[in-house]
């Protein structure tokens, strides 16, 4: 509304309304995103930061870890690097897409209900 109000008295729109083409971003939207994508990058980044570091720990706290065979001679540490690992990140990797996916989906209803409003105060 505010963006109509300005172009109808000649000045330029103003910065809490971004139109891109039929797309409408106000600043308040787009920095509640970010702070949720923030977070979930974040939370993402420290799981995997900490299961990474968990491997070498395990082999400093637990001899089982690495010097116990449980499988073909293979030791749970081999188990885990070689196989476990890469499936917990294509796993962590899958998700991570489908969260921020969603955000992604909400960003776009905020604009759709921001553009309705602004339809809205055009026709009044």
């Amino acid at each position: 509304m505010a963006d109509t109000t300005a172009r109808a008295a000649g000045k330029a729109p103003t910065a809490a309304h971004v139109r891109h083409g039929e797309h409408v971003d106000t600043i308040e939207s787009v920095d509640a995103v970010f702070r949720e994508q923030r977070k979930l990058s974040f939370t993402y980044g420290a799981i995997f930061f900490a299961v990474t570091l968990a491997i070498p720990a395990a082999s400093v706290w637990w001899e089982d870890w690495y010097a116990k065979p449980i499988w073909g001679g293979f030791t749970a540490n081999y188990l885990f690097v070689s196989l476990i690992y890469y499936v917990f990140l294509w796993v962590m990797a899958w998700t991570y897409s489908k969260q921020a996916d969603k955000l992604d989906e909400k960003l776009a209803h905020m604009a759709e209900e921001i553009a309705a409003q602004s339809q809205g105060g055009e026709e009044a």
